[in-house]
Order: C-alpha cells, then sequence, then structure tokens
C-alpha cells in the first residue's frame, strides 16, 4: 500500500477539543483545524455551503490495468445532488446500459433491461459531493455504516499538502478511512475495506481536483489494490449546473435518458 512522506511535526493524534484559531498575517482569523469527527464534517459542509453545484454532467474516460495490458471504455455520468448518480455506459457496452445511485441504492441495467436492484452506497459520491449538501448528522450516520471509526481523528501530510485523517491511526493502511484537505476540505485519499465471502478487500482512492467555473470537480482518481492501480478515471466535457430532467434517475424511466450513438 502506498503510503505518504510524513512530517513528524503533524503524525500526531489530535485529542478531543478544538485547538484554538489561528490570527494570519493580514488579521484575519483562519478558523481552527477539526479535531473531532463532528467537527470535519462541519467544517466540510460549512466552507462549501453556497459554492457547490446542484447538478454535473461529464464524460469519465476508464483505463483498466489488467495482466494482459490496459483496456478502455467511457462512461456519460449525470448528477443531481445529494444522492442522485447516473451512469451510462458509452463504450464498449451495448446501448442503455449503465447503473444508476438514488438514495442508498443501486440499480443495473443491461441493454436497457433492469438487472438487479440491491442496497448500497457510493463512499466517493458522498465524499465528493454529498457531504457539502446534505446535513452533517446524516454525513456521519453514513460512514458509521461504511466502517468509519469517527473516534480515530489526526493530522498528517498527503502530496506536501497538510490533511486530516478520519479512521485510522499512523500507520494503519488497511483500515476505512478518509484524508481530508485540511485547508480546501476536500477529499484526497479514500481508504475503503470490504468484505468479500471470507476475506477483506482494501481499495485505496486517490484524487486529484480540477477548477470548472469556479467548482471544484475531481479530475482524476486512481484505484489501486496492494499499492497497484488497477483502475484510472478522468473526467472530461465537464458541465456543472446543467438542467437534468427528474426522469433521468427514476430506474423505471432509464430507457428515457439513454444516450444516443
Amino acid at each position: 500500500m502506498l503510503r505518504p512522506r510524513l512530517r513528524s511535526a503533524l503524525a500526531v493524534v489530535v485529542v478531543a477539543g478544538c485547538a484554538p484559531a489561528v490570527q494570519t498575517a493580514t488579521g484575519d482569523v483562519a478558523p481552527a483545524a477539526p479535531a473531532t469527527a463532528r467537527q470535519l464534517v462541519d467544517r466540510m459542509h460549512e466552507d462549501w455551503t453556497g459554492k457547490w453545484y446542484e447538478t454535473l454532467e461529464f464524460r469519465q474516460l476508464n483505463t483498466t490495468y489488467t495482466s494482459v495490458g490496459e483496456q478502455t471504455s467511457e462512461w456519460l455520468e449525470r448528477q443531481r445532488v445529494p444522492k442522485r448518480l447516473r451512469i451510462d455506459f458509452v463504450s464498449p457496452q451495448p446501448n442503455g446500459s449503465g447503473l444508476l445511485y438514488r438514495g442508498d441504492s443501486a440499480y443495473t441495467f443491461d441493454a436497457g433491461t433492469p438487472t438487479g436492484a440491491a442496497p448500497q452506497r457510493n463512499p466517493l459520491l458522498l465524499l465528493t459531493a454529498d457531504v457539502y449538501a446534505l446535513p452533517p448528522d446524516s454525513t456521519l450516520a453514513t460512514l458509521a455504516t461504511l466502517g468509519v471509526d469517527t473516534t480515530q481523528i489526526r493530522h498528517d501530510e498527503w502530496g506536501g499538502r497538510p490533511v486530516i485523517v478520519m479512521g485510522a491511526a499512523a500507520g494503519d493502511s488497511t483500515s476505512t478511512q478518509l484524508w481530508v484537505d485540511a485547508e480546501r476540505m476536500l477529499l484526497l485519499r479514500l481508504v475503503w475495506a470490504q468484505t468479500a465471502g471470507s476475506r477483506t478487500v482494501v481499495t485505496d482512492y486517490h484524487l486529484t481536483y480540477q477548477d470548472v467555473g469556479g467548482f471544484a470537480v475531481p479530475q482524476e482518481i486512481v484505484f489501486l489494490r496492494r499499492g497497484r492501480p488497477y483502475f484510472r478515471e478522468r473526467y472530461v466535457d465537464v458541465r456543472p449546473n446543467v438542467p437534468l430532467d427528474s426522469a433521468l434517475f427514476d430506474p423505471a424511466q432509464w430507457a428515457r435518458g439513454a444516450p444516443a450513438r
């Protein structure tokens, strides 16, 4: 598992309670660093209130790394914040195939035909968009169901930036945990441990962002297992706050929204 270069001064467990606010060189008072899970989620929500997109449309260019080489695919994604994400598989799957996240459920479709529905929460959807729109209590409750130990919170460093880590102690690279940029309040890394039968599968997500019309939108997400990338997604043709028909997110009307080819 990849590990960030640690800065010893930051690699400490933050005790409960809030650090004092810091006065900047301009005389402004910077907000205190979150010291509890509640403070972190509150800060993520408050910092972006009124500054987040309500809808988003983009094309996702995927690369899957296999033992025999790379495979590419393209998806069209349309999102309404919170808890709505429609993924249409543009290529190479047949038209009308895709995946719909609505509320806390996921629906699958093959060539326009429904193939399944099940309760499912998408942690990336929660932590890159919904957290900025949902009440903090709702976000915290979902994090608990995803296996995040909200009693564990500390400061660290990731990619040369200060981060706040929730869910794991320093040196723990396998417990479910989120790494949030301490200044921008954006998710930079997610480690998600899922139970699959008798074994645990740990996926490590690394995120970078792009500015689109003043909105922070993921630019690339790399999925790693055992320290090696196996999937990469890149967002292009990004359009925030476009009109999106509510029927797009209705599983009973899935076929109406399939993109033309």
